[in-house]
């Protein structure tokens, strides 16, 4: 990507722990923006399992893109995750809680983050990545289509009675 269109770019870099909290804010204050338009006890619940989620230890690798000396975007990357009986229900990487500060967005920064949760998913010999999105956000859900993500019904869930969470999937060959 050309830096023109971003001035002061960064490029994508893991966060140290001390910047989780940071992540967190910017990601519920995103995610926080959708609350109108979705289903209040499910939703609240996620809010709040978002902070929870960017702050403990794990597996995941936080991802960030800097501009102007601040956080202006960040993605978890997952590894694949198993289910209560240990058997593995997602066999490929995630990304999750992609979040883009709204006054740093139509400056590529989404497609940074998802171009290296990518490369990393193909540096670790993953041939494919996933991710979930919902109706509430048809614009994220546009853009992973363009990007080659396709629906992949089997990781659908349902964390509310007629509230689906679609997952998506994209060949990494």
């Amino acid at each position: 990507m050309s830096t023109d269109r971003t001035p002061g770019l960064r490029p994508v870099r893991e966060a140290g722990m001390a910047e989780w909290p940071a992540i967190g804010e910017l990601t519920t204050e995103v995610y926080g923006a959708l609350a109108p338009s979705s289903p209040p006890p499910s939703w609240t619940e996620y809010l709040t399992s978002i902070a929870v989620t960017l702050t403990q230890p794990d597996q995941a690798r936080r991802l960030v893109v800097d501009l102007d000396g601040r956080i202006a975007a960040s993605v978890l990357l997952c590894p694949p995750s198993s289910g209560p009986t240990g058997r593995l229900e997602n066999p490929y990487p995630e990304l999750r809680l992609l979040a883009v500060r709204s006054d740093y967005r139509r400056r590529g920064l989404a497609g940074l983050l998802i171009e290296a949760c990518e490369q990393r998913a193909r540096q670790d010999g993953y041939d494919a990545i996933t991710l979930h999105t919902t109706s509430l956000m048809p614009t994220a859900k546009a853009m992973y289509e363009r990007r080659g993500y396709l629906r992949a019904p089997g990781l659908d869930f349902e964390p509310g009675p007629g509230f689906v969470v679609w997952g998506y999937r994209r060949p990494l060959a």
